[in-house]
């Protein structure tokens, strides 16, 4: 009974035919401010972050959201993009619990976006909507989606958590 979502943002879209360069840059179609040492890494770890987290819930479904945002890039998407990663790895476990509770949501083309979006799929796919939520993202984006985006959808403030993880600074001084 799935009754919480985990939703992971996507910041980009893996263009590499294989899954064996993630942590490349240039395996990942990456913006102007995107181009810095370790920033696929950080793509990683919200994947992970994402994974581990709703390991430890049997009742969360994971959401991996982002749409076809970069026209260059082909008809891929974050979300794809994310989810294939998770797989290609075996980070959703050998007893594929989490992988059956792994879908993506694949209009998102910014933050408001992936809140809104994948709440929508949650209940597209389960028929209710979330008890909680839990975002991963970049942690300079918590005041974003704990504050604005939360309030603008008028979710309870007590119900919803923020995983955040580090961006590298370079990219953190260009994105704020």
């Amino acid at each position: 009974n799935l009754r919480n979502l985990v939703m992971v943002a996507g910041h980009s879209i893996y263009t590499s035919e294989s899954c064996g360069k993630i942590d490349r840059e240039d395996s990942w179609f990456l913006e102007p401010y995107q181009k810095h040492p370790g920033q696929a890494a950080t793509f990683l770890a919200h994947i992970q972050e994402g994974v581990e987290i709703a390991e430890r819930d049997e009742g969360a479904l994971l959401l991996f959201s982002g749409g076809e945002t970069r026209k260059d890039a082909g008809p891929r998407s974050e979300a794809q993009s994310y989810w294939a990663i998770a797989e290609s790895k075996g980070w959703f476990g050998k007893d594929e619990s989490v992988r059956s509770r792994s879908l993506t949501e694949e209009h998102a083309r910014d933050s408001f976006e992936n809140l809104l979006f994948s709440v929508c799929r949650f209940r597209e796919l389960t028929g209710t909507y979330p008890q909680n939520i839990t975002v991963v993202s970049y942690d300079f984006k918590e005041e974003r989606f704990a504050q604005l985006h939360r309030s603008a959808l008028g979710f309870p403030e007590g119900r919803f958590f923020f995983s955040g993880t580090p961006a590298t600074p370079t990219a953190r001084e260009a994105a704020v």
